[in-house]
């Protein structure tokens, strides 16, 4: 969880499969630990499953839109 997002806890939590179709966040952001403890994912473990906010979510890739997806380089001819 990001402590600079304010808890909402009547949000409902959701996997990483209803997320990822929300928010068009790549799957291997949100399943794989490694890349969710690198990029900073906002999620919560229950037992052995990871879920999602998508308040927390949407504020999370709003903040590092620019990483998820880049500005596109105009090519020669555009």
């Amino acid at each position: 969880m990001t402590p600079d997002v304010p808890l909402n806890f009547d949000e409902p939590m959701v996997a990483a499969r209803a997320a990822h179709q929300a928010l068009c966040i790549p799957m291997q952001w949100l399943n794989n630990k490694v890349q969710r403890r690198v990029r900073g994912v906002p999620h919560y473990r229950i037992g052995h499953l990871v879920r999602f906010r998508l308040g927390e979510l949407e504020q999370w890739r709003d903040r590092h839109a620019t990483v998820i997806a880049p500005a596109r380089e105009p090519v020669d001819g555009e």
